[in-house]
């Protein structure tokens, strides 16, 4: 019994670099859902921001919302959130009243200040727009090694950070789910 046990632990630390690459590579992509001020993506619902946040600023809707959109939404907009100076945008399904997003828009924020606040534990991803499946405000994104989006993702905690070319930050948006799908749905 005992030489079974030496040869499994033996396997077990010779097993190839590749296959724990593999694995941490896949735990990366495993998002869950960001809370932000004791407020959850996908959990939590409007009263809560309302008992939490008060009264908003202003209420919108997005501009290309069609009516017989079948996720329609309604922003509420905050003039400070919290963590960091700027507006705070709370994007709520209508239909159900739970939270779908929570957008930070900082007003002078670099990559660098996230990653200080954050920690280093993320991972950069660049995304492009399915631009088959709406104009490239609305279209849904996809993970693409040349995108002209860049995020800085903390997967774990579901955090997504919109990140430009200069390394200046857009949003800091607390999801619910992935920000994009792994592979474009337009046929090319």
């Amino acid at each position: 019994m005992k030489i079974l046990v030496v040869v499994f632990v033996l396997s077990i630390q010779l097993m190839p670099a590749w296959q724990s690459t593999v694995k941490s590579v896949e735990q990366s992509n495993n998002w869950r859902a960001g809370t932000y001020l004791g407020l959850t993506a996908g959990k939590s619902k409007l009263a809560d921001v309302l008992r939490v946040l008060g009264e908003p600023k202003r209420m919108d809707t997005p501009a290309d919302q069609a009516a017989t959109d079948p996720d329609p939404e309604i922003w509420y907009v905050y003039e400070r959130g919290g963590e960091f100076p700027g507006e705070l945008t709370v994007v709520i399904d209508k239909r159900s009243d739970v939270i779908s997003r929570i957008d930070l828009h900082p007003d002078n924020l670099s990559k660098d200040d996230v990653v200080k606040h954050f920690g280093p534990d993320y991972i950069l991803t660049r995304y492009d727009f399915d631009e088959c499946l709406g104009t490239e405000e609305s279209a849904p994104m996809y993970e693409s090694p040349n995108g002209s989006l860049r995020s800085v993702e903390y997967r774990k905690r579901g955090i997504a950070v919109s990140i430009t070319e200069k390394g200046k930050v857009n949003t800091i948006s607390y999801v619910s789910r992935p920000v994009g799908t792994r592979k474009s749905r337009c046929k090319r």
